[in-house]
């Protein structure tokens, strides 16, 4: 994962404040033992006159402990997850709807889908990230959920037996979630391939070209990528990416049930643009060919099915 525009630092842990009153409590009774020492020698009546005024601001302060209570008081947040696909564990985030967008929460849960946990009071906004590669640092933690929307994710990093899924939503009464989380990777399914003529491909080898080699974690459309892959080289799981096929390829139709992985990409193709696309190149009569497939625009967690007639 890589991080875009990070900035500040981490939240400590929210606490309540000290109220003014109780501070005043301590200097008071500070006050007060001291003067309990000399009050019998100081018979005056302005002496009276503070000892009574102290007395009156002690009393006035055993309200302090309800107001510090005010900063205790928690509400019951109950989040339901949402998911397209199984996931082995889940990176939970809880920020406060407020103008800094605090974290308030962080917490690596597994395979839950409903969970409870108690929260301060008001709005927040809840992000979820499933099968996240590695581990979040003390210092790296997103701080806030400004810097959480410039996150993005590599697709090198990508693992399609446990795709990256992620996902927010905004509870506005902080007291229930509902979190639906998805994969940026999208499937592409080749159901068939065959080839017009008479003479077959061999050696044929299937390729996907033009993949976005990232995408922001929170986004849900608009992709169009900055920079793309077109080779399995640097890849975890090069197969995403790549396939040599274990067959030739005719003029009869041959169901392959191969997959191939890519980023959301919307860009339709063409002149100056980089949608993604299918490669498929063999040699016809020891010749090489190269036969190229737009995708057309594909969206976030797409699957789509191919049957590839090249011509």
């Amino acid at each position: 994962m890589k991080r875009e525009n990070l900035s500040g630092s981490f939240s400590r842990d929210i606490r309540p404040r000290q109220s003014a009153c109780t501070t005043n409590y301590w200097l008071f009774t500070l006050t007060l033992y001291t003067l309990a020492l000399r009050f019998d020698h100081l018979q005056s009546y302005g002496a009276k006159a503070l000892f009574t005024a102290v007395t009156v601001l002690i009393c006035a302060c055993t309200k302090a402990p309800s107001l510090q209570n005010h900063f205790h008081e928690t509400d019951s947040l109950t989040i339901h997850i949402n998911s397209s696909s199984p996931y082995g564990h889940l990176d939970l985030f809880v920020y406060s709807d407020t103008l800094t967008q605090d974290l308030a929460t962080h917490l690596r849960i597994n395979r839950e889908n409903t969970l409870r946990i108690n929260t301060s009071h008001g709005g927040k906004f809840i992000v979820a990230m499933a099968d996240l590669p590695g581990v979040f640092s003390y210092e790296n933690i997103p701080k806030n959920f400004a810097v959480m929307e410039h996150l993005s994710m590599n697709y090198a990093d990508e693992n399609p037996e446990a795709p990256f899924q992620s996902g927010y939503c905004h509870s506005y009464t902080g007291e229930r979630a509902e979190l639906s989380i998805t994969p940026l990777l999208c499937r592409i399914i080749i159901k068939s391939i065959c080839l017009e003529g008479n003479a077959p491909l061999k050696n044929p080898v299937i390729q996907l070209a033009n993949v976005n080699e990232s995408g922001l974690i929170l986004q849900s459309d608009g992709f169009y990528p900055s920079s793309v892959l077109s080779g399995p080289e640097g890849l975890k799981y090069p197969f995403m990416i790549m396939r040599e096929l274990p067959f030739d390829i005719g003029s009869k139709p041959i169901r392959t049930g191969i997959s191939l992985w890519c980023y959301p990409n919307e860009y339709e193709g063409g002149p100056g643009r980089t949608g993604t696309s299918i490669t498929v190149s063999g040699t016809i009569n020891g010749v090489f060919h190269q036969f190229y497939i737009p995708l057309g625009s594909v969206h976030r967690s797409d699957i789509v099915e191919k049957e590839i007639v090249l011509k």
